[in-house]
């Protein structure tokens, strides 16, 4: 297994290593989604630092958004944070206008914890109070 979800009093923080394919990537999210303390996460943080290469390519996209949609009924009040210097993987934390990652969560990426965490702690609760999507949410 190329990942581990690490659970924190606030959020979740999935460690990826070596090679890891959009099944995978996927299936954290998935592992996430199904566990009880789901409806209480604040953020999420994908780290992909230590990663020797990938096979997410923007293609994955529909099958990441298909997730994020789902999960942001249960839950829209989520950051959800990508830690990487890979350029290959910054679509899926800033997606472009027209994909259907946009607007589902609060995304963003960092290049280390201490940056993301930094940023998270900045940031004040977000209190959507629907997963309903539109065009003043994030």
């Amino acid at each position: 297994m190329a990942f581990e979800n690490v659970w924190e009093p606030a959020g979740v923080t999935t460690r990826f290593t070596g090679f890891v394919t959009a099944q995978e990537y996927v299936r954290s999210a998935e592992e996430i989604c199904a566990d009880a303390r789901f409806d209480g996460l604040q953020f999420v943080i994908k780290d992909l630092l230590a990663i020797d290469d990938h096979a997410i390519e923007i293609e994955a996209s529909d099958p990441i958004a298909a997730i994020r949609y789902g999960a942001r009924f249960t839950n829209p009040n989520i950051y959800l944070v990508l830690l990487t210097t890979d350029e290959r993987l910054l679509p899926f934390a800033h997606p472009r206008a027209d994909s259907f990652l946009h607007g589902l969560y609060e995304t963003h990426a960092f290049p280390s914890d201490e940056v993301a965490r930094r940023w998270l702690a900045a940031q004040p609760p977000l209190a959507r109070p629907d997963g309903r999507l539109g065009r003043s949410s994030a």
